[in-house]
């Protein structure tokens, strides 16, 4: 039987806030593992003989050990994945190859659930990956067998049984860890995964271990200022952030970051320039995870809409949907920089310039006439939220200089979008 899944009136509430805090965001991973659970039910019917074999390693790894499961099954990038496929299948061009991803989903989590089996693993690019552990080298091969036995994997490529992760050849998926005011989180920095594209800009190849030192670092830093200045901000990471994905690095004058709407707890960024950026954007980011998360579950706006509204963070025209994810977003990115005056010069000047960006955006949203019910008492509170930020005293100039530049902002997506 599948659940039906709803937010409870408080949860939404303390996620309408642009907050929600570390139990809301469980509450929405749940959720995602049964959509992840869906698509995958979905895509089994796609296999010719109806993935029998896959299905049974799934069901004997559910009934075994059903937290390792959720763990596996939920992760972020399951959803990616089962995104890309389930469109495929859906205009009749799934390839073979992204059908049988279910297979290494389905032996890793035999594995962890101590469940012994076999199946056919597809190679992408050379290596075999089994998601969320790491990659074998697999040369020209089509596939590999990987066998799970009393906990351990073993794959047969090239005539040769190796263990892994153990054997020769083996890539890791590398590790971010902090720990800081008591707030402990652990991502993977994932570079290997062949689902992990569908950014702005391309996904890093593998990085070297030099590059991975400079991203735990900057990692540890910013980690430290989350923590300490914003816990709640911190907790919430790290009850549902689960990875990150390193993004070519196309434009050396600026940072990129951006988050896939059906892979909750994972974005993709280059390296920010400062531990400060580090720890705004990963705020920002993960508000769109959230927000994307509760729109699996609540109709905010009407999708008929077709205005285009002004949002003072770009100079093109966004839809009322896009719009509000901007809104939501942003609110935790003044938050951020509010939370960082205390230790860094700079936030003064971007939480003057941010808190003024949500106010103009939250009002386009208000007077859009297009929101339901629901999304009306989303953005009320989000408004509550935007006027506690407002209130917040600053220097002046700061604010005298922040409302200077959204006026030019402003101009320059008038000058761009009037006929």
């Amino acid at each position: 039987m599948i659940a039906v899944h709803q937010l409870a009136p408080d949860v939404f509430d303390r996620l309408a806030t642009g907050a929600g805090g570390a139990e809301a965001v469980r509450e929405l991973r749940t959720a995602q593992f049964s959509k992840h659970l869906m698509l995958i039910r979905y895509l089994l019917e796609q296999y010719p003989d109806g993935g029998d074999a896959v299905r049974d390693l799934l069901d004997r790894a559910r009934a075994a050990a059903p937290e390792a499961f959720e763990e596996i099954v939920g992760a972020p990038l399951v959803g990616g994945w089962a995104a890309i496929a389930g469109r495929a299948a859906m205009q009749d061009n799934l390839a073979p190859a992204d059908l049988r991803h279910l297979a290494a989903i389905a032996i890793v989590a035999a594995a962890a659930a101590g469940i012994d089996g076999s199946a056919e693993v597809p190679v992408h690019d050379g290596v075999a990956v089994l998601p969320g552990l790491g990659a074998i080298e697999a040369g020209d091969a089509g596939s590999v067998t990987v066998t799970a036995a009393g906990g351990r994997l073993f794959v047969m490529a090239g005539g040769v049984r190796r263990e892994v992760p153990a054997a020769g050849g083996w890539q890791p998926v590398r590790v971010l860890a902090a720990s800081a005011a008591g707030i402990d989180i652990r991502l993977g920095l994932d570079d290997l995964h062949p689902y992990r594209h569908g950014h702005h800009v391309p996904p890093a190849n593998r990085l070297t271990d030099a590059e991975v030192e400079r991203w735990r670092a900057s990692f540890g830093a910013a980690w430290r200022l989350l923590a300490t200045h914003l816990p709640e901000r911190a907790a919430e990471l790290a009850a549902g952030l689960e990875d990150l994905v390193p993004l070519v690095q196309t434009d050396p004058r600026s940072a990129r970051s951006a988050t896939i709407r059906h892979a909750f707890g994972v974005f993709g960024l280059t390296l920010p320039p400062s531990p400060h950026d580090f720890a705004v954007t990963l705020v920002h980011e993960f508000q769109h995870s959230k927000l994307s998360a509760v729109l699996d579950l609540a109709q905010l706006t009407d999708p008929d809409d077709d205005g285009r509204y002004f949002a003072p963070w770009r100079t093109d025209p966004r839809p009322l949907a896009g719009l509000l994810q901007g809104v939501y977003a942003f609110v935790g990115v003044a938050d951020s920089w509010r939370g960082l005056r205390a230790e860094v010069p700079v936030a003064t000047a971007h939480f003057a310039e941010a808190r003024l960006q949500v106010d103009r955006g939250l009002t386009a949203v208000e007077e859009s006439g297009a929101l339901t019910e629901q999304g009306a008492a989303f953005v009320a509170h989000l408004r509550r939220s935007a006027d506690r930020l407002l209130a917040e005293p600053l220097p002046a100039q700061a604010d005298v200089d922040a409302r200077a530049k959204l006026a030019r902002t402003f101009a320059a997506w008038r000058d761009r979008n009037t006929a």
